[in-house]
């Protein structure tokens, strides 16, 4: 019997920063002729590198998931933690190229966190969640130079060094609390001369392998609840390379991130130092959150644009009922609702690079009141909608796209945990509502969304800045006076509406550079479905007439 001559051509990997052009368009408009000029070379390396070395190296450590060996051959207790060394390798390409570094050097200044998301876009999808460990000791170097000079001084130029650095990881989930850190059972004692041990169990622990990490604990005799709490930094390892008073009990079995050592830990007198001094845990943790919160929504807005990438490729190869796909106009509107939807995550997760770089770098502008609420909006709002949009490009790969050996499903599978990691979708609705409860900040997003809209007058963004300004209109009263039991409906209605001016902004930019409007058309688009509304809501509407690439 002959074999069957017919072979499909699957989809080629490109380099999204010469193809993807919204992420082109968000780089060039926030960082200028010049900065953009400067680090094109870097980015466009990055992509490169991104459809061979980092893309094997990612596969391999997806198949080569780290292991536990809790004893050695002689019974001895070890607590041995293999991981491949191709998931250790993405780590430190990540790390040389500054994915750390550049928040805290001079080179691009305030705009240092938008050099930063923009390679990030290019290794996150295809590098296993390698990121993970990688935002989590950007973070940390952040926590120690708000909060304790002292430690700053020691750890800071490890943790943020390109060559020889060192990795944190964050323990604060416990069983009984999960997002409800306030019920944490850690407890530390005294040790002298200012050091503490910690005694009790942390239930996630991701980068599990790192150097350092930052852990919630209450000391002994202080009050329950939030209030009680201390941040402590630890390191895992003795100077004799022993597990410092840390018992592995297993390692996760999860969804995704399958190369990600997580674990569940027992602390047993561990060694560990408060930072700046014991109190204010919580509001320690806060400065942590921003950067990973800020990590999770621009690591769903690239795991989309790789998808996307993928499924366009795909769409000029595949050919159903005599036509190719990409000819087929139901499938080219569906894909530009779900490109509509990629194009708003991406403005939003750069507008929080944007802003938190210019709160790092002394807030010359009074942004910090705006990035206290884009922070949490941004993180769930392109966290839920990665996870749609990825869902949808799997299929328009039909059978393919459930298939492992394609690589497709684990851009599904990581993309998830965004929606989880640093609270839930309800747990950044309610940090939103405390977040309008200070002073400034309703009035600040309000003023914000007008002005994006008013500043660029187009006749193809018309339609979808009056919806705009119709959105903010009926959110006013609930953004003024927010009620925690509408939170919900208030964080989605908020962040639907500030992706939709910051699409109109980008519009408005493109149309004045280039005479672009594509931008233009995905304003359009999503403003198509509801603004204000409790859910995502980007579920194809009308779609007649309408398709970008």
């Amino acid at each position: 019997m002959e074999p069957d001559p017919f072979l499909q051509d699957p989809p080629r990997p490109s380099n999204r920063f010469r193809t993807d052009r919204a992420l082109r368009a968000a780089l060039e408009r926030l960082l200028g002729p010049d900065g953009f000029e400067e680090a094109a070379p870097e980015l466009d390396d990055m992509g490169e590198r991104a459809t061979g070395e980092l893309a094997e190296l990612g596969s391999w450590a997806e198949a080569h998931p780290p292991r536990h060996v809790p004893y050695d051959a002689w019974g001895k207790r070890v607590d041995r933690l293999e991981v491949d060394p191709s998931w250790t390798r993405l780590v430190d390409i990540g790390l040389e190229a500054g994915l750390v570094a550049l928040a805290y050097e001079d080179r691009f200044g305030a705009l240092g966190r938008v050099v930063q998301l923009g390679l990030s876009q290019l290794f996150d999808p295809v590098t296993a969640t390698a990121t993970c460990p990688i935002a989590m000791t950007d973070a940390a170097a952040r926590v120690l130079l708000l909060h304790d000079p002292d430690l700053a001084e020691r750890y800071v130029p490890r943790l943020t060094a390109r060559r020889d650095a060192l990795t944190s990881g964050q323990w604060m989930t416990e069983k009984e609390g999960g997002s409800d850190v306030g019920r944490t059972g850690t407890v530390a004692r005294p040790a002298g001369d200012g050091a503490f041990t910690l005694h009790g169990t942390k239930w996630f622990t991701s980068a599990t392998t790192a150097d350092i990490a930052l852990a919630l604990a209450r000391p002994e005799g202080a009050e329950e609840g939030g209030r009680g709490l201390s941040l402590f930094l630890l390191e895992l390892r003795r100077p004799d390379g022993s597990w410092n008073g840390i018992t592995v009990r297993r390692l996760k079995d999860k969804l995704g991130t399958r190369a990600l050592p997580t674990a569940e830990l027992d602390l047993d007198s561990t060694v560990a130092h408060p930072i700046g001094g014991l109190g204010r845990g919580v509001s320690k943790v806060s400065a942590m959150l921003n950067i990973t919160r800020l990590g999770a929504a621009g690591g769903s807005a690239a795991c989309v644009g790789e998808a996307l990438a993928r499924s366009r490729d795909y769409a000029r190869r595949r050919e159903a009922f005599g036509r190719l796909l990409v000819d087929q106009p139901v499938h080219a509107r569906w894909m530009a609702e779900i490109a509509s939807v990629y194009e708003a995550m991406l403005v939003l997760a750069f507008r929080g690079a944007e802003l938190g770089g210019r709160v790092e770098r002394g807030d010359p502008n009074g942004e910090e009141v705006l990035s206290r609420v884009v922070s949490p909006l941004a993180k769930l709002a392109c966290a839920r909608q990665g996870v749609w949009a990825t869902s949808q490009l799997l299929e328009s790969f039909g059978g393919a796209g459930y298939l492992e050996d394609t690589g497709l499903p684990a851009l599904l599978r990581n993309v998830h945990v965004h929606c989880i990691w640093e609270g839930t979708s309800s747990v950044m609705s309610l940090d939103v509502v405390r977040a309008l409860m200070k002073e400034g900040t309703a009035p600040a997003f309000l003023e914000d969304v007008e002005a994006l809209v008013r500043g660029h007058d187009h006749p193809f963004t018309a339609d979808a800045a009056r919806a705009v300004l119709a959105a903010a209109e009926r959110l006013r009263p609930m953004v003024l006076e927010p009620d925690p039991a509408d939170a919900r409906r208030l964080a989605w209605g908020m962040a639907r509406t500030y992706q939709a001016a910051l699409l109109c902004a980008s519009a408005g930019w493109a149309l004045d550079k280039y005479g672009d409007s594509r931008t233009a058309t995905a304003a359009t688009l999503f403003t198509s479905r509801p603004l204000v509304t409790a859910s995502p809501a980007v579920e194809p509407g009308d779609l007649a007439g309408l398709a970008f690439d």
